[in-house]
């Protein structure tokens, strides 16, 4: 016969047994509530406008930059950059993109918000190639200048993040760089350098993409470098030791070597130096949107994180654990029974 109130005990333990099921249970009914209302945390962030161009001349079809271990194409190399960095940047933030080559800057896409129109841009970015370029000069102190008073014109207090390697061809005759009339409305920005520091020779490719040979010092050594001083004849005559050289180009020192290509930190400087902008080598996406968000003009503005995922895998892994076999106690072993003491023998009467 069974003790007074072990049915009640034993009731109670079976209720406590299925208490967690119910708590679970009921946690993961709460959580997918939650998750259909689609709440968000509002989070301040630094949010911004930026014009992202790119050099697309001949110099950037060298293969001299790594990425994931391999060589690839600086112009290969700034793209796949770009695309993490759009990844990165956070929700809020507009960005655009622009190419340039000979002297200009030319408008692709206008800043949009990075987060909403994220396949658009990523679209663009993988479609930009060199043979884009209308002109295969690189006059990189015009293009900047171009890609300023582009942003200036259109979108006031946007900034620029100009991806080039610095190469300049022809090579600019040194003390003759452009002139930019810099003032308080002159944009923001950043030059990213692209490249090695080692020269290499710049492929020529045919429509294809393929490469057909390289670019060689007798080839570039009939463009006339800008900027050249205006010489009289006999100035030119004099300096070329009596020859005739008045329908010759007329060559900056140092330009022997113009058909071999690097990044030209000198020439990066120097447009910095003209322009105001900062100067930065591309190393990485986190280097990139570090400094983005750092220019002036950076506002703080608030970004909503979604919290959708997160209740929706919580109340998942609670409707999983509720279903789970609750685990078996293990019964113990009822303790043996002491040994009687021995009896006596009882005494005869």
């Amino acid at each position: 016969m069974a003790r007074p109130g072990l049915a009640g005990m034993l009731a109670r333990g079976a209720a406590l047994r299925r208490r967690p099921r119910l708590l679970l249970t009921g946690l993961a009914a709460l959580a997918f509530a939650l998750a259909l209302l689609r709440p968000a945390l509002p989070w301040p962030t630094a949010i911004g406008s930026t014009l992202l161009v790119l050099d697309i001349t001949q110099s950037m079809n060298v293969a001299d930059a790594r990425w994931q271990g391999r060589m690839v194409t600086r112009l290969a190399y700034t793209r796949e950059l770009l695309r993490r960095v759009l990844q990165q940047l956070p929700c809020g933030h507009r960005a655009g993109l622009a190419v340039f080559t000979e002297r200009k800057t030319m408008l692709l896409m206008a800043p949009v918000e990075v987060c909403a129109h994220g396949a658009a841009l990523d679209d663009t970015l993988g479609g930009l190639d060199w043979r884009m370029a209308w002109a295969a000069d690189s006059h990189l102190f015009y293009g900047s200048y171009s890609a300023l008073d582009e942003i200036e014109r259109r979108w006031p207090g946007s900034t620029l993040a100009f991806f080039t390697d610095g190469d300049q061809a022809p090579a600019l005759t040194p003390g003759r760089e452009p002139r930019y009339e810099r003032h308080a409305g002159t944009p923001a920005g950043v030059l990213f350098g692209v490249g090695s520091e080692t020269p290499q020779p710049v492929p020529r490719m045919d429509a294809d993409g393929r490469i057909t040979g390289y670019w060689s010092a007798e080839d570039t050594a009939g463009f006339a470098s800008p900027g050249a001083p205006t010489l009289s004849v006999a100035d030119m005559e004099r300096m070329a030791r009596g020859e005739d050289v008045r329908n010759q180009a007329q060559r900056p020192e140092g330009a022997g070597a113009s058909h071999l290509s690097q990044r030209q930190d000198a020439v990066l400087a120097a447009v910095a130096r003209a322009t105001g902008l900062q100067l930065r080598v591309a190393t990485d996406p986190d280097t990139v949107v570090d400094a983005l968000l750092a220019l002036p003009g950076t506002q703080t503005g608030s970004r909503r994180i979604e919290l959708h995922g997160p209740l929706v895998v919580l109340g998942a892994l609670a409707l999983l654990a509720s279903l789970l076999p609750a685990p078996r106690r293990r019964r113990q072993a009822p303790a043996p029974a002491e040994a009687a003491p021995p009896s006596l023998p009882q005494p005869t009467t």
